[in-house]
């Protein structure tokens, strides 16, 4: 007697394996998804501390150094040597510290802090007003 062998099992193998390559590549894609969602929200929060260090630097330059006037401008918090504006709908940060000072030029650093790590950091110089 001749018996053919049925060939189901050899499909159903065949269909397992595919299901399997098809689980990986599904895996693969899925990390790179997250992974770029990620870079993502990570640039786009590197961005803003920029445009808010930028907003504050722009401020000291404009009222050549006068932090009262910045802090009372931008709502901030002033210090022996610097100010703090806090931007509760962020939650960023930004610091900024006196560091150097001439006759005709004032230093300092800038640095943008967000859940208590620094996302951005510059240092600045502006003239000072005469007299």
């Amino acid at each position: 007697m001749n018996r053919e062998r049925s060939k189901a099992p050899l499909a159903l193998m065949e269909q397992i394996i595919m299901i399997l390559v098809f689980a990986l590549a599904a895996a693969v894609c899925l990390r790179a998804f997250v992974y770029a969602n990620h870079l993502s929200e990570s640039s786009a929060q590197k961005e803003l501390a920029a445009t808010r260090a930028q907003t504050v630097i722009e401020y000291c330059k404009a009222e050549a150094g006068d932090l009262d006037k910045v802090c009372e401008s931008l709502g901030g918090e002033r210090q022996e040597n610097g100010f703090t504006v806090v931007y509760p709908e962020d939650g960023m940060k930004t610091v900024l510290r006196l560091t150097e000072k001439t006759e005709y030029l004032q230093k300092a650093a800038v640095s943008v802090y967000a859940d208590d790590n620094e996302v951005f950091a510059a240092d600045v110089g502006w003239q000072l007003k005469n007299g």
